[in-house]
């Protein structure tokens, strides 16, 4: 479990709170702000303090709720039996307590709120950004995945890194032999940057054997009855952008929105998260 709860924001902004999930587990969460209840779930190798800035930009107009997902913050861990239904029976248990109809996902936290959606039906407005969907239709090298977790029984956590991202294809390192991505990785992510991450690690690989388990389960999706923007960045790869042209040909209501200049981590803090909350709100109080 993370024990890493810094922020760029003042933390006594929000009021810290847990609930107790369907399986017994504790899920921490923090809230601020007023008006109608909106969820944010953050990505892979983030806590929700990564989504604070992204938060308070929201709260003039939402009561906010970002959830720490399993194995981060106070949280529970992921368990022996992890699967990303446990992550949909916590967002529901969340969405029970706040009364929540809006949530927000952003990368794997988009995949938890899009299967949430499927399996409850509870949500009236639903936000993604860059959903984590892998597509069975695209082709996709899950090689490096076998990689990350090598090396991850191999407590090589920098290697374990390196594949992961080279593999996820979210960054231009992706393009350059893993030796010398590992060597820039290693001088870019330090300190207690790095220590997060790699206490992130190994959920993280329970968390991606999840996307890969779900390529081919995408068609699920058609019985979503709420409304769904899916947000992208126009920096990011054309196979995210891929992957949503096809989502949104597959729920019902979807609209798409690309925002120019931003890529994939923007919703998070030192990113863009001003620019992406502005869309978003606009979204939720149309």
């Amino acid at each position: 479990m993370s024990n890493i709860l810094k922020s760029t924001f003042p933390i006594d902004t929000f009021k810290q709170l847990t609930l107790t999930s369907q399986d017994g587990t504790v899920i921490s969460y923090q809230s601020i702000g007023q008006g109608p209840s909106l969820i944010l779930i953050h990505g892979a190798l983030n806590d929700s303090l990564d989504l604070s800035k992204l938060a308070q930009e929201l709260s003039d107009s939402f009561t906010v709720h970002m959830i720490n997902r399993r194995g981060r913050g106070m949280s529970g861990p992921q368990g022996s039996e992890y699967s990303i239904n446990k992550e949909c029976e916590d967002i529901q248990a969340l969405q029970k307590v706040t009364g929540t109809n809006y949530v927000f996902g952003h990368s794997y936290g988009g995949l938890v709120a899009l299967e949430t959606a499927r399996t409850f039906q509870s949500f009236t407005k639903i936000a993604l950004y860059e959903p984590g969907v892998s597509i069975g239709s695209l082709p996709t090298d899950w090689g490096w995945l076998v990689q990350y977790e090598k090396a991850m029984n191999k407590k090589d956590f920098r290697e374990a890194f390196t594949r992961f991202v080279r593999g996820a294809g979210h960054s231009p390192l992706t393009r350059m032999p893993n030796w010398y991505a590992k060597l820039i990785l290693r001088m870019v992510i330090r300190g207690d940057h790095w220590i997060k991450i790699k206490e992130l690690l190994q959920a993280n690989l329970y968390e991606h054997l999840e996307v890969k388990r779900l390529a081919d389960t995408y068609n699920n999706y058609q019985i979503i009855n709420a409304n769904v923007l899916i947000v992208s960045g126009e920096k990011s790869p054309e196979t995210v952008h891929q992957m949503i042209r096809i989502l949104s040909r597959t729920i019902p209501k979807t609209q798409t929105l690309m925002l120019p200049k931003l890529h994939h981590l923007s919703p998070c803090n030192d990113h863009n998260p001003i620019e992406v909350a502005r869309h978003i709100k606009q979204y939720f109080l149309r």
